[in-house]
């Protein structure tokens, strides 16, 4: 049994962060609770020991370290006007990304203690929507610019490139593989999956997939991605049209299962062994989880169905995103 964490958006029904317990064997949830109330908790993410979330305060925002066990506020870093919509923890160092305030904020996290080293000012209403790390580069997609922004890390986060997408993409989240030679992308605005080959900075495109074709649905966006540990399957989520996707990206790239999911299907996770998806659907207020066949990767039955308000963010023990 492993501890698993979900944010929540700031409604009167919600309560912060909620804490569950899950069985990797069974695939069951179980104890779902609020663990730390606070306002706009939407993003929760794993250090180690520690658990990173977004929060307002007093009309401030930004993040909060907290321990993952008890609940204890250790630290927390306020500059921002509205709360973050990602966190990346990566070898003692967090990065957030604001889709309002067009910001990227770097810390140092060093014991219980948050120190803000960098705050890299785009323009407000970016979009920016995720921090990607390369090397010793950054990526930022910037969704209401249809552009992704990289910076290099040495050089004081100096930007390197500016790489466009046509008007109405809308680039949001994407993943690379272990060797860095291949980058998957899903766009919000137009629903597309993306699948380049990379040398360096230069990203060439190997093929695109409209991922509405069967499901044309007006005002979709698609959220979240997923690589499998063997890169063989990129898993998606598309809110609006409340689809959760599965893209065979080995060999022959191809669409090769969609189901329906809950309502607004926002992020989720594969457990650690890949047997399950767990999902939050932000407006049926709930998290599903799913089993997959382990030779076809498939989504196959919905394993659990448990209550929780308004869940945007996902966070597993084992698991380090």
């Amino acid at each position: 049994m492993i501890k698993g964490y979900i944010g929540t958006y700031d409604t009167p029904n919600t309560k912060g962060i909620y804490q569950f317990n899950f069985d990797e064997q069974s695939g069951k949830v179980f104890d779902m609770k609020s663990f730390y109330p606070v306002n706009d908790a939407k993003c929760v993410v794993l250090a180690k020991d520690k658990l990173i979330i977004t929060m307002n305060k007093d009309s401030k925002s930004g993040i909060a370290l907290l321990n993952k066990d008890t609940a204890k506020l250790l630290d927390e870093a306020l500059y921002e006007n509205k709360t973050p919509c990602f966190i990346k923890y990566s070898d003692g160092y967090v990065y957030t990304a604001n889709y309002h305030d067009g910001v990227v904020m770097v810390y140092k996290l060093q014991g219980d203690k948050l120190t803000l080293i960098k705050q890299i000012t785009i323009q407000e209403k970016a979009g920016c929507h995720q921090v990607i790390l390369y090397g010793d580069y950054i990526l930022v997609p910037c969704l209401l610019l249809d552009e992704i922004r990289i910076f290099k890390r040495s050089e004081d986060f100096k930007l390197v490139k500016v790489w466009k997408f046509p008007q109405k993409t809308g680039p949001r989240h994407g993943v690379f593989n272990k060797e860095y030679n291949r980058f998957y992308l899903v766009s919000e605005l137009s629903n597309e999956f993306f699948a380049y080959s990379v040398n360096d900075l230069n990203f060439e495109l190997i093929t695109k997939i409209n991922l509405l074709e069967k499901y044309p649905t007006e005002g979709a966006s698609s959220a979240a991605i997923r690589l499998t540990k063997d890169e063989n399957y990129i898993y998606i989520s598309t809110r609006g049209a409340d689809l959760l996707s599965v893209i065979k990206v080995k060999d022959d790239i191809q669409l090769s299962q969609q189901i329906k999911s809950g309502i607004h299907p926002r992020d989720f996770l594969l457990s650690y062994d890949e047997q399950y998806l767990l999902c939050v659907n932000r407006d049926s207020d709930n998290l599903i989880i799913y089993k997959l066949d382990r030779k076809t990767r498939m989504i196959q039955d919905e394993i659990a169905d448990i209550s929780v308000p308004h869940g945007v963010g996902i966070a597993l023990e084992n698991i380090e995103l």
